[in-house]
C-alpha cells in the first residue's frame, strides 16, 4: 500500500517524426529551454533528459531525434537513438501533428514496439498542436489512430499555448510505480553545463542558416572561465564539413557569425544569468574528431 509520502519515479520517451514538436513539449514540461527548437528538421540529434519533478513523482523525459525513414547512415543512427531510449522507458509518448496525416511508417515502428514490448510498456498518444485544428477533424483522427493501433491514453495538447500539459502530468504521475528518485530534485537536464551551452549556440546558427549547413553542425566551449560571480567568458569551437560551409558561417563582411555570436552571447546570458564575453572560432571537422573538452575554469 502506497502512503502519501511514498516516492515515484518513471522514464518516458518522446518519440515522433520531425517537426511534430516534441522538443516543445520537453521544454514546457520541465519549464525551461533544454531542447532546441527551430525550423530545421531532426534538429535533436541526440536523446536528451529532462526532469520534471511533480508532487511526489519525479519523471524522466527522453527527447529522441524526429523519425523519418530512408535507409542513410544518419537515419540509421538516428534510429539506434531512439531505440535505445525505448528500450528503457515505463511509458512511450508518441507526439503526431494534429494538422498532418500519420505516416504508415510510425504505425510499423509501433508494431515492432510492441513485438518487443515483453514489459509491456505503456503507449501513450498525444496530439499536438490542437490550436490550430477543428475540434471535430481532432475527434476523427483520434478515433482513426486508435483503429489501428491501441494506445493506453490518448491526450490532446498544444505545447505552444501550454493546453492540455497539465492532464499529461497528472495522468503519468498517478500511473507511475513506487520507486526511489534517480536525481536530485533541483536537476531538471542530464546535459553538462558545458553541453547546455553548446546547445544555446548551436540553436542560434539553426536559427539563422537554412539548408546551406547540416543540422548536424557541432559546437564546442572549448573553454569557460569565471570573471566574476556574475560574468563569464566563454571560448567555443563550432566544427562544419568543409570550407564552403565555413564561409557561409562567416557571411558576407563577417555578417552572419556577427550576427550568430551576439544572439547566442545573449541566449546563454538569459540561460546562466550572467553577463557573458563569447568568442567563436569556426573550425573545418577532421573525420576523426573529437570528444568535448571544455573545462571551467
Amino acid at each position: 500500500t502506497m502512503t502519501n509520502n511514498s516516492k515515484k519515479s518513471g522514464i518516458i520517451t518522446i518519440i515522433g517524426e520531425v517537426n511534430v514538436g516534441k522538443s516543445s513539449l520537453l521544454n514546457i514540461l520541465v519549464k525551461k529551454n533544454i531542447s532546441i527548437i527551430t525550423h530545421k528538421s531532426n534538429t535533436t540529434t541526440k536523446q536528451i533528459k529532462g526532469i520534471k519533478n511533480y508532487k511526489n513523482s519525479q519523471l524522466i523525459f527522453i527527447d529522441t531525434p524526429g523519425l523519418y525513414f530512408n535507409k542513410g547512415k544518419s537515419n540509421r543512427n538516428f534510429l539506434s537513438e531512439i531505440w535505445n531510449a525505448v528500450s528503457e522507458a515505463d511509458f512511450i509518448c508518441l507526439v503526431i501533428d494534429s494538422s498532418k496525416t500519420v505516416s504508415n511508417k510510425i504505425y510499423e515502428l509501433l508494431e515492432q514496439i510492441n513485438s518487443k514490448n515483453k514489459l509491456k510498456k505503456r503507449l501513450v498518444l498525444v496530439l499536438n498542436k490542437i490550436d490550430i485544428v477543428k475540434k471535430e477533424s481532432l475527434l476523427i483522427k483520434v478515433k482513426e489512430i486508435n483503429e489501428k493501433f491501441e494506445f493506453d491514453q490518448t491526450f490532446m495538447i498544444s505545447a505552444l499555448k501550454n493546453d492540455g500539459i497539465e492532464d499529461l502530468l497528472d495522468w503519468l504521475s498517478r500511473n507511475l510505480s513506487e520507486r526511489k528518485w534517480l536525481y536530485s530534485p533541483n536537476i531538471i537536464s542530464t546535459q553538462s553545463f558545458d553541453e547546455q551551452l553548446n546547445e544555446k549556440t548551436r540553436e542560434i546558427i539553426l536559427l539563422r542558416i537554412h539548408d546551406e549547413i547540416p543540422y548536424n553542425i557541432e559546437v564546442l566551449s572549448d573553454q569557460i572561465i569565471n570573471i566574476s560571480k556574475s560574468k563569464i567568458r566563454i571560448f567555443q569551437s563550432i566544427y562544419v564539413k568543409n570550407q564552403r560551409h565555413r564561409s557561409i558561417l562567416i557571411g558576407k563582411r563577417g555578417e552572419t557569425i556577427k550576427f550568430i555570436s551576439m544572439n547566442a552571447r545573449k541566449s546563454i546570458e538569459v540561460f546562466t544569468e550572467k553577463k557573458v564575453d563569447l568568442f567563436l572560432e569556426i573550425k573545418i571537422k577532421k573525420k576523426d574528431r573529437i570528444s568535448n573538452k571544455g573545462k571551467l575554469n
